[in-house]
């Protein structure tokens, strides 16, 4: 007995974090929540316990992208990409009648219970077709926030922890736990909004009060000129979403530890892509710049090392492949997305670029720290350098250096764009 004991230990120990296959999986997903939005991503203002709390239980991804969008509302490719597992051009094909195997039907094979409750927003196949159950379903906008039942937050937060509460199966289960919040209209009790007074909201230092909107960005939702306090209120009242949101996904960690199933579930937090109050010019969130293209992403898994930061670029729908290898569950599926737990079990490193693309009219790539933007239908160029210039100030491309960083990147975004059948001509842009 003791033997298999140090056995079962020293195969732990071996193959870490994908030792096991009968943990149970909750994914909480929000949206338009940027990096700027959560506590535990160096924003201390931010009233976050229970997001701050899964980061320092698990580990956080501080560079995670969504690829980009063909839509304006950037969540539904973001989220298509999500459950299929396919790159940005290959999910835009997706429909009901040729959508690949999900996520959920994946782990129901393997004997999973699926459970959803939220906003959908998705491609293909409809939540009461993929999923076991599901509970309220809703829109991916919201004409108001405030229905019969309740607040959409406290919808979602109620109807997931109740799931969790009220299993009764042998079975492991699998729940996905959609919020709207922080998206617009950004409606919420006072008492989130008292948290944040407007007039010590802080904007960083790309967004200039009484500058123009950016003209290569089709989608800004607001007026010209950009104005500092109309963008501080917006701030104000995001925050106050994710707020009353993270108190909602306290009561389903609260769940998972009432029915003694805490430490035996990983639970992933993520949003589907961020968004940008002012910077760059934009009030939107479709265009490449790092507050609308990164989003949270953090996972407590058993077995991953605690209140870990992984600073590696990658791509948020590499959740997909990184929760069938926690799980040990094998597929015939074929994702393009990678699975994170080299990263997490430092056993391979990232990819060495992050292609990014809106519609036809923006590109870009990330290589090295330095970031190339290319608006093909005005030809104009971006060229940043994240390590000096993490909020993408100042543009280098008319600088010496900013030419030969060029002519690499270019080269890495046209491999990109090869490897993801993106057939926008990008061969004429020169430097």
């Amino acid at each position: 007995m003791k033997n298999a004991l140090l056995i079962l230990l020293f195969s732990f120990l071996i193959y870490g974090v994908n030792a096991q296959s009968n943990f149970n999986i909750v994914l909480i997903e929000s949206d338009d929540q940027s990096n700027q939005a959560i506590g535990a991503y160096d924003n201390p203002s931010m009233v976050t316990p229970n997001m701050d709390t899964l980061a320092k239980e698990g580990v956080s991804f501080t560079s995670a992208y969504n690829m980009g969008c063909w839509s304006p509302a950037v969540c539904v490719p973001s989220r298509t990409m999500l459950f299929y597992g396919q790159y940005l051009w290959d999910s835009r094909k997706i429909t009901k009648e040729n959508a690949p195997i999900s996520l959920p039907e994946i782990l129901k094979k393997q004997g999973y219970n699926t459970y959803m409750t939220g906003k959908w927003h998705v491609w293909g196949n409809k939540p009461k077709d993929i999923f076991d159950q599901t509970g309220t379903i809703l829109p991916g906008q919201l004409k108001t926030y405030y229905k019969k039942e309740g607040h959409a937050t406290d919808i979602v937060g109620n109807e997931a922890a109740q799931y969790i509460k009220e299993y009764n199966s042998d079975k492991p289960f699998f729940v996905y736990a959609a919020f709207n919040a922080p998206h617009v209209p950004r409606e919420t009790e006072q008492k989130y909004y008292d948290l944040y007074p407007v007039n010590k909201m802080e904007l960083p230092p790309s967004v200039i009060n009484n500058s123009p909107l950016n003209p290569n960005i089709k989608y800004n939702y607001t007026k010209a000129p950009i104005k500092a306090e109309i963008m501080k209120s917006r701030v104000q009242q995001n925050n106050a979403m994710v707020t009353h949101m993270d108190e909602r996904i306290g009561d389903i960690l609260n769940a998972l530890k009432e029915k003694g199933v805490y430490d035996n579930t990983i639970i992933v937090f993520m949003s589907d892509h961020g968004i940008s109050f002012g910077e760059n010019g934009v009030a939107g969130k479709v265009c490449l710049y790092e507050p609308s293209v990164t989003a949270p992403l953090i996972i407590k898994a058993p077995g991953i090392t605690a209140n870990k930061k992984i600073e590696d670029r990658v791509y948020l729908q590499d959740i997909l492949p990184t929760l069938l290898e926690l799980v040990d569950v094998k597929t015939d599926a074929d994702f393009d997305f990678q699975s994170l737990t080299p990263l997490i079990n430092k056993t391979d490193q990232a990819r060495a670029s992050i292609y990014l693309a809106m519609f036809d009219d923006q590109r870009g790539v990330i290589s090295n720290n330095k970031k190339l933007i290319i608006y093909p239908k005005s030809n104009d160029i971006e060229l940043y350098d994240f390590k000096i210039d993490p909020w993408e100030t100042t543009n280098l491309i008319d600088t010496k250096k900013g030419k030969k960083e060029f002519k690499q990147l270019h080269k890495e975004l046209m491999i990109w764009q090869e490897n993801v059948g993106d057939t926008v001509n990008l061969k004429s842009i020169k430097y």
